[in-house]
């Protein structure tokens, strides 16, 4: 068995399609098949269930992957730990994001390593809070952008207090306030963020023992301005996603009277690689704020 089968294995795994595995790795269809047919074989176990539905692991393959990932992540880490020996910065670092800091602080962060770490390559995976903690524990991301760790084998590192505000429509009847306490958003209808994406909202009402009256859930932030916009409930956004909304003139952007926001910083492994360091040590540079939690 040679690692090609490995990598080429977890990348299916991770694109769940065949053909888009074989393009990125720049490998045929059929000979990327065959790898994995070859290391089934190896192994003497069903790695992957094939239909219509697309790809997906067995059981046994569960557990495989687990190991296939830490064997690439070890060659990664031992290839730049040659070249961190050599004087040399080289690497690629997986970084977990979601919409707001892809949008606002990925730009900066990747320009600035293009130009002063050019061997270091940055590759940028999107989701929500949760599947990103959970692809930092199992190897697929080397570090990511959440609200906190609640692991002990993750470490995080806060980078800013992110405020949060309410927003309305300029037609709803709370457009004219410029401040407004949580117990009175509590009546009104709300949007919600589905499950994984809406900690700081739920945590910030359940502070106060209050429940928001849920009229809709939604997952991505550019939907919910769009209810909010057609006046069809209010929301609870962080700062970093209406930084352009607050110059919009359908939308009413009011301070909430509570001490409200939501902590961003980046989730690491315990040892993260060399490159990781250096992508993370950017990325305090840029955005690291002196603040008490």
């Amino acid at each position: 068995m040679t690692l090609q089968r490995y990598e080429i294995f977890n990348k299916v795994i991770q694109l769940k399609n065949i053909s888009k595995a074989a393009s990125e790795l720049h490998l045929t269809q059929p000979g990327l098949s065959n790898a994995i047919k070859s290391l089934e074989s190896d192994l003497n176990l069903k790695l992957l269930n094939r239909n219509r539905s697309g790809i997906s692991l067995t059981k046994e393959g569960e557990k495989i992957y687990h190991y296939t990932l830490q064997i690439e992540k070890m060659n990664e880490a031992l290839m730049q730990e040659a070249s961190h020996l050599n004087g040399l910065k080289t690497g690629t670092v997986n970084v977990g994001s979601f919409s707001s800091v892809t949008g606002n602080w990925i730009p900066p962060i990747v320009k600035k390593m293009q130009e002063e770490y050019p061997g270091i390559e940055i590759n940028i995976h999107e989701g929500d809070y949760e599947s990103l903690k959970k692809r930092v524990l199992t190897g697929e991301l080397d570090c990511c952008f959440n609200t906190g760790a609640d692991n002990s084998s993750l470490t995080f590192i806060p980078l800013q207090k992110d405020e949060l505000f309410c927003i309305v429509s300029n037609q709803h009847p709370l457009h004219t306030k410029n401040e407004i306490s949580v117990k009175e958003l509590s009546s009104y209808p709300f949007i919600k963020p589905k499950k994984s994406w809406d900690d700081e909202i739920i945590g910030l009402f359940s502070k106060y023992n209050l429940s928001p009256n849920i009229k809709y859930e939604v997952s991505e932030d550019l939907p919910i301005i769009a209810l909010v916009e057609a006046n069809l409930g209010i929301n609870i956004r962080p700062e970093l996603v209406l930084q352009k909304e607050k110059t919009s003139k359908r939308i009413k952007v009011i301070k909430l009277k509570e001490d409200a926001y939501r902590i961003l910083g980046l989730c690491t492994s315990a040892e993260p690689s060399h490159a990781t360091q250096v992508f993370i040590s950017v990325t305090k540079e840029l955005y690291k704020e002196d603040f008490q939690l």
